[in-house]
């Protein structure tokens, strides 16, 4: 198979030949700039920068790194230019929506957001009045069709367009979480309202976006955390009733406009929901955070593997930061063992590697990945064969 062949494959619940890799192939399985940083340096590699959000702090691997490793998914967003420019990186940025970030701590904490926007709404009027973005502006089209286009035409990789986070964080980030928390209790009227605004924007931008980018993408990545690490973040019937028609009409526009596989991204315990995900057209769950509540690999694959990938499932938050190079190898092993029987699984770490994270715990990653997804013996990854490997 080719690298396109096994991600659609697996996506489809079906056979591969080996168990599909991802490492920086979509926003949510990339890394933390200090983290690659560390990595070039133990690789000997020098290579300029390329950063996937400098606000969330991820950085967009550069293909040969990417080529060593031998992943099977490249990533398609907007990317910052090198040097970064001094605007990209003020304390305080304003986002499309209207949301002021604040910068973190060099870059090794999640930003901050300075007084929602919506926080002090309270109806419809606020609402109807608010300067909503322009849904054809949210995205640089021109830039994600061109870079879809070069990666499906070039090479046989599986494309992935990374679309912005989806209408739970954005309320979240209009109105503060604990505010829409309290409303979709106290004032689901009004949050329906916020709700369904989000929706409506973000169903034009995904329309815009992957007509633009036609055939030449394979699968879509649509962030939207429902999940904490102790269980979700609403009640299922919370869900159901006001969060779940908003994906629906999310997902039927990325449906309705292109043949592109939906990845969703919703971290933390989701298992309650992972049925309705499964109804409403989802092909692919990440970053199946393994650490939290209920999600255990053995269930999820027997529960839903006939009709969901589970895409990530490496321990990033106990096993990838702190562990030995062996604790790693066993990790990658149990979910192999646990998810990829018959297709179905795709090997990739729980959510963005963070700072802390050792260059040969993420040399271990790809070690086991190749090793236990039947790629190769791994020998290239060992600290005695991987360092300076890039040095000439």
């Amino acid at each position: 198979m080719t690298p396109r062949e096994r991600i659609l494959a697996a996506m489809d619940n079906k056979p591969v030949d080996i168990v599909p890799f991802d490492l920086s192939g979509t926003k949510t399985s990339s890394m933390n700039p200090h983290a690659e940083r560390k990595l070039k340096k133990y690789l000997g590699m020098k290579r300029s920068e390329v950063w996937g959000n400098y606000r969330f702090q991820r950085m967009h691997m550069h293909e040969d790194m990417s080529r060593y490793f031998d992943v099977d998914v490249r990533r398609v967003g907007e990317s910052f230019p090198y040097p970064m420019p001094e605007e990209a990186m003020a304390s305080k940025q304003i986002d499309e929506f209207g949301v002021t970030w604040l910068q973190g701590d060099n870059g090794l904490f999640m930003p901050g957001i300075e007084n929602p926007p919506l926080k002090s709404a309270d109806t419809s009027n606020d609402l109807k009045a608010y300067a909503w973005p322009d849904p054809e502006k949210w995205q640089p089209v021109d830039v994600l069709a061109e870079k879809a286009e070069q990666y499906h035409k070039n090479t046989d990789y599986a494309v992935c367009v990374d679309l912005p986070d989806c209408v739970v964080q954005y309320s979240q980030y209009l109105r503060g979480t604990e505010q829409w928390m309290m409303d979709l209790v106290l004032n689901k009227t009004f949050a329906s309202l916020l709700m369904g605004y989000i929706t409506d924007i973000y169903v034009e931008m995904v329309k815009s976006v992957l007509k633009a980018a036609g055939e030449n993408a394979d699968l879509v990545i649509i962030p939207d955390d429902m999940g904490g690490q102790n269980g979700l973040l609403m009640s299922p019937e919370t869900y159901r009733e006001l969060i779940k028609p908003c994906h629906k009409k999310i997902f039927d526009a990325v449906k309705s406009v292109s043949d592109a596989k939906i990845l969703l991204h919703s971290c933390g315990a989701n298992y309650p929901l992972l049925g309705d995900y499964c109804e409403i057209g989802v092909d692919a769950l990440n970053p199946v955070q393994v650490s939290a509540a209920g999600m255990e690999t053995q269930r999820l694959k027997k529960d839903f593997g006939k009709d969901l990938c589970f895409w990530g499932a490496v321990d990033t938050q106990h096993v990838l930061s702190k562990g030995s190079r062996k604790d790693v190898l066993a990790e990658v092993k149990k979910r192999v063992e646990d998810l990829s029987s018959e297709g179905g699984y795709v090997i990739a770490p729980v959510h963005v590697i963070q700072a802390e994270v050792p260059p040969e715990n993420i040399l271990a990653l790809a070690e086991g990945a190749h090793i236990y997804g039947g790629r190769s013996d791994g020998n290239q990854f060992l600290p005695e064969n991987a360092f300076h490997r890039f040095v000439k």
